[in-house]
């Protein structure tokens, strides 16, 4: 495949590495192997992804869950190049994995070489908030690896049946693949700022009626639930990884009273803020 790869970061068992395909024409790739266990997450474009029996459309907001071991060959069906950040475990830790998730019905088929899974807001948050860490080089080591087994382990929890969505057709996605991309990272750029729905869609060039039916068809929450969950992710990381007060973590993700952070986190998390991190493992 006619692609830009390069690695984002390497740890002991695994790499991230950033996908940026160059075709500009609908049609599908030469047969090739998949050697490694990969997570890999959609940013950008549309294409087919056909292993065996299967054909899994992908799109921002899919997470591609491939097992090593088998062919695959790739349909391009969108004129805009793909992009993907993906997330390459090694073999060791494959077979680790293997002994917690191996009776699962994705693992245990042979049938089954891949799977899409639909992210929701925390699972997006989480893929943006790895790959800044990264680029401004201001993740410890220890820190990048919690968030990608934390990521690792939504995912795999979280894996069902591939079935599409018959409600996301060709057309729409033709017409608004784009608009729901440069929205998804409109919002996570600018989630503390009180961001409005009439300038994220004029940022995507729609109107405020269109965007709000269209964005919830693809993404299942409507922009306001998409922007509150991934303030309340970034809320959670603080309080899990750093011990900056309360209030500070409250206004630093975006809410603007302590009050409205406690009620929408409490109502989430079921239990307050405070409460929260003392539930977690001390920070030394």
């Amino acid at each position: 495949m006619d692609a830009d790869i390069h690695s984002l970061y390497t740890s002991g068992f695994y790499q991230i590495l950033d996908f940026k395909c160059r075709c500009v024409d609908c049609r599908t790739s030469k047969p090739e192997y998949n050697e490694a266990f990969c997570i890999s997450f959609v940013r950008k474009g549309n294409f087919l992804f056909n292993i065996f029996r299967h054909s899994l459309d992908s799109y921002t907001g899919c997470v591609l869950i491939t097992k090593p071991g088998y062919e695959r060959t790739v349909t391009h069906t969108h004129t805009v190049p793909d992009e993907c950040t993906i997330f390459e475990f090694t073999a060791s830790f494959y077979a680790a994995l293997l002994e917690h998730y191996g009776r699962t019905k994705f693992f245990a088929s042979n049938d089954l070489h891949s799977t899409l899974y639909k992210t929701n807001p925390e699972t997006e948050f989480l893929h943006f908030y790895i790959v800044r860490l990264i680029l401004t080089k201001t993740g410890s080591k220890l820190q990048v690896d919690n968030l990608v087994m934390e990521m690792l382990h939504k995912v795999l929890g979280n894996i069902t049946d591939y079935a599409p969505d018959n409600r996301i057709h060709p057309r729409l996605k033709q017409q608004h693949l784009t608009t729901i991309e440069l929205a998804k990272t409109y919002i996570t750029e600018h989630f503390t700022d009180d961001i409005s729905l009439q300038e994220i869609a004029t940022h995507c060039h729609v109107s405020p009626f269109h965007f709000s039916r269209i964005f919830k068809t693809f993404t299942h929450c409507s922009p306001h639930q998409f922007l509150l969950n991934i303030r309340l992710k970034q809320a959670e990381l603080l309080l899990k990884d750093t011990l900056l007060p309360v209030g500070d973590i409250a206004f630093s993700s975006g809410f603007n009273s302590i009050e409205h952070f406690t009620a929408a986190f409490r109502q989430k998390y079921k239990c307050p803020p405070a409460k929260y991190r003392t539930q977690q493992p001390a920070i030394h």
